[in-house]
């Protein structure tokens, strides 16, 4: 497999998967695709870049990552505005805003940039693999790799595959996963995965004992951190 990956989209998340393949190892291309000027994309990709940079040294300040680790990940990583070739890249971590319209149209723009057994992934919660899939040349490589948010410090990573998705693209991404020194796990194709599913169960919970007078919201909190980390 090719030590290249692609992270479309430079918000906070992609931001964080980047740094986290970085720090794998990985070369990254990290690709801006909004349609705005080029001194616009300019300085969201610089501002990407300076994210990752405080975080890393967040990371090496708190022995995270050791202090020797930090130049040579920030030099696997290359910013770019539009897809160009992608041809290179083993791995393609789309991680654009929830919208159906956009994740489709951009799959299929990337189906003709990369090779035809490169794995895409979308970080989507909520928008079937299935469905996304369908713009995909090739939906037999296609899943979501769903990471949670703070990406470069919380090691779980549903993976959840669609319905054309092969056994083989699965494998690969978990074993890509395990690398990366995250905490992969399979699941179904259900509304809100796992992760999101329990957040908001708890928080709910918590919303009921403060509103029913069990205890005040501070108190809640305590015995969350406390009792459940």
């Amino acid at each position: 497999m090719s030590e290249t990956v692609a992270v479309l989209g430079p918000g906070r998340i992609g931001r964080q998967i980047a740094l986290t393949f970085a720090l794998g190892g990985w070369r990254v291309v990290l690709v801006d695709l909004k349609d705005r000027s080029v001194a616009d994309s300019e300085l969201v990709l610089a501002d990407a870049r300076r994210e990752i940079v405080r975080d890393l040294a967040l990371m090496v300040e708190e022995q995270v990552v050791a202090g020797d680790a930090a130049a040579p990940a920030l030099e696997r990583i290359e910013e770019r505005v539009g897809l160009g070739d992608l041809g290179a890249c083993a791995f393609v971590q789309e991680a654009l805003p929830e919208s159906l319209e956009l994740k489709r149209a951009t799959f299929k723009l990337l189906s003709e940039r990369i090779s035809a057994d490169a794995i895409v992934a979308s970080t989507s919660s909520t928008i079937s693999p299935s469905h996304l899939a369908e713009a995909v040349a090739g939906p037999e490589r296609f899943l979501v790799a769903h990471w949670l948010n703070p990406a470069h410090i919380i090691p779980l990573v549903e993976v959840v595959p669609g319905r054309q998705t092969s056994a083989k693209t699965v494998e690969s991404t978990l074993t890509l996963l395990e690398r990366l020194g995250k905490t992969p796990v399979r699941c179904a194709d259900s509304p809100g995965f796992i992760g999101p599913r329990i957040q908001v169960l708890l928080m709910n919970e918590a919303v009921r004992l403060v509103e029913e007078g069990v205890a005040t919201p501070e108190d809640v909190d305590r015995a969350f951190r406390a009792g459940m980390g």
